[in-house]
């Protein structure tokens, strides 16, 4: 694929929507995003660049690169313990000029497949097991489009996907030609999602449930890893529509759509936003008071928290959370006792043995939690178990645990 000249961003039409755009100064690619990748940088603080120009790639998979979600300068490059990322961050530009990407005149598998890897695009493609990026000579045995999300408090995907219906159909088609596997659209029931009928691409409706919402749940009743030692890849809508505005277009998309919610939050709506957004800029003048906060990089169940003064919002995120720390309790490092009850089972993930599960990860027993389906789970799925459990015990951290022991005995 050819990368053609610059082309400044002159039309409005990312605008066309009634939601507020709230502008920022600075962005950021976040280290934390991405499980696995030894970050090379591919460029140095003070670096000019423009959207989509590639600031860092996996050293041992150098084909996979991460590109700059804005046009600015690159002000810093920041590293912590063992010389891991912690941040590429960006001072925005006022104008939004792009790299220009030249999208396949007669894709096929390989060129498609060289597309979203020259662009950034692959980056945002994950693996079941592990929540990895995929190897780019990988094969999934199925892939899944999340386009359901039961987050109360979450943008409504279908909304979402109605505005950019053009874009989201281009992507479906292009993700169904990286591979020959079965691409699933998971969707809300009564919602019928924009796609071109084939016999690769299958709509799939759930219902909404919490738990029906995440890919973990679709996963276990579509394409189930089991022991084969195979896995699924998923992406989240928003990144779908972001790969084909850029094939519709040829340029990256510069926003995405994120709630501001939470009891501290005086005007709780739902935002356009940049990419990777500081978060202490989007709550300028949004907060009702200044008393201890929590403030989390996504819902109150399963959000990060970015309470420093270099939060940034993380790659796929929809949402940033601010509650008053008195009214809120969250999970930590607890190993109280674990009561079971009805309402742990309702929580668990389809397919799921709550309460053994739970007690698995407690005392980190890798082949019972393998057993009862770790690997088809990542950390969100856990999240509500978390909150409702009495031992204030963070599974999600604890079923991390358990993945990366069983990461490195089956690699």
């Amino acid at each position: 694929m050819q990368r053609s000249e610059i082309d400044p961003i002159t039309d409005n039409t990312e605008l066309s929507a009634p939601d507020e755009f709230k502008s920022v100064s600075r962005v950021a690619l976040l280290g934390s995003d991405y499980r696995g990748v030894n970050f090379e940088p591919l460029c140095q603080q003070g670096d000019k660049i423009l959207a989509g120009t590639a600031l860092m790639q996996d050293a041992r998979r150098p084909k996979i690169v991460f590109t700059s979600p804005v046009s600015g300068e690159v002000t810093k490059i920041e590293r912590g313990p063992r010389r891991r990322l912690v941040s590429v961050q960006i001072r925005c530009t006022q104008t939004q000029d792009s790299i220009r990407f030249s999208a396949p005149v007669t894709p096929d598998k390989t060129i498609m497949r060289e597309f979203l890897l020259d662009s950034g695009a692959w980056a945002a493609l994950r693996t079941r097991p592990f929540s990895n990026i995929p190897d780019p000579d990988g094969e999934p045995a199925a892939m899944f489009i999340t386009a359901i999300d039961n987050d109360a408090q979450a943008p409504i995907p279908a909304q979402i996907i109605d505005l950019f219906a053009n874009e989201f159909r281009s992507a479906v088609n292009a993700l169904a030609m990286i591979s020959t596997a079965p691409v699933y659209v998971c969707h809300a029931l009564g919602y019928a999602p924009p796609v071109d009928a084939s016999s690769q691409v299958r709509c799939k409706a759930f219902s909404r449930a919490y738990t029906q919402g995440l890919p973990g749940a679709h996963i276990n009743a579509l394409s189930p890893i089991g022991f084969a030692g195979g896995e699924v890849w998923h992406i989240a809508y928003q990144d779908v529509i972001a790969l084909g505005y850029l094939l519709l277009n040829g340029r990256p998309w510069q926003q995405r759509f994120v709630t501001l919610g939470g009891n501290a939050v005086k005007q709780p709506r739902c935002l356009r936003v940049a990419p990777g957004a500081s978060v202490n800029e989007l709550l300028v003048d949004e907060l009702t008071d200044k008393s201890p906060l929590r403030i989390l990089s996504g819902s109150a169940s399963h959000g990060r928290r970015t309470d420093s003064r270099d939060a940034f919002l993380s790659a796929g995120q929809r949402q940033i959370t601010v509650d008053n720390e008195a009214t809120t309790g969250s999970p930590g490092a607890g190993n109280g006792v674990m009561i079971p009850t009805e309402t742990l089972d309702s929580l668990a993930p389809p397919g799921i043995y709550a309460v053994p599960l739970m007690r698995a990860l407690q005392v980190g027993d890798v082949d019972r939690a393998r057993l009862l389906g770790a690997l088809e789970l990542a950390e969100e799925d856990l999240a509500a178990l978390s909150q409702a459990c009495q031992s204030r015990c963070d599974y999600g951290l604890l079923l991390r645990q358990v993945l990366d022991q069983l990461e490195g005995t089956i690699s």
